[in-house]
């Protein structure tokens, strides 16, 4: 049987992704607010994961609630995307806020390319 065995990270590649994430929770940079699909899969993930069944993997809730979101119509979707719309305007204007006062652009990705 072909066997295969877990590629270590190169040299310090873990511990630099590590040290940057630990710079940026310091900066204290405010976080991006999560989207209108994961808003909608925090609120619900209880209800997806039973229907899914007791033995479901959490692949298979994703893949669940991915089918859920994609087959919701635009008004059912609205509730949410007004919530993160709500979220992201607050995350704006904290991001300005930050920048404003010293927050460094370059102690973390924060997000405005996504």
């Amino acid at each position: 049987k072909n066997k295969r065995k877990m590629k270590e990270p190169k040299d310090g590649k873990r511990g630099a992704k590590k040290a940057r994430a630990e710079a940026r929770k310091a900066s204290g940079m405010p976080k991006k607010p999560p989207s209108a699909y994961f808003q909608f899969m925090k609120e619900n993930q209880e209800a997806i994961r039973k229907e899914a069944g007791p033995e479901a993997k959490t692949a298979a809730v994703g893949a669940l609630g991915g089918k859920k979101w994609k087959a919701m119509s635009a008004a059912e979707k609205k509730p949410y995307e007004d919530k993160v719309a709500k979220l992201k305007a607050e995350w704006s204007k904290a991001m300005e806020e930050w920048k404003k006062n010293g927050g460094d652009a370059e102690a973390g990705d924060d997000g405005e390319d996504q």
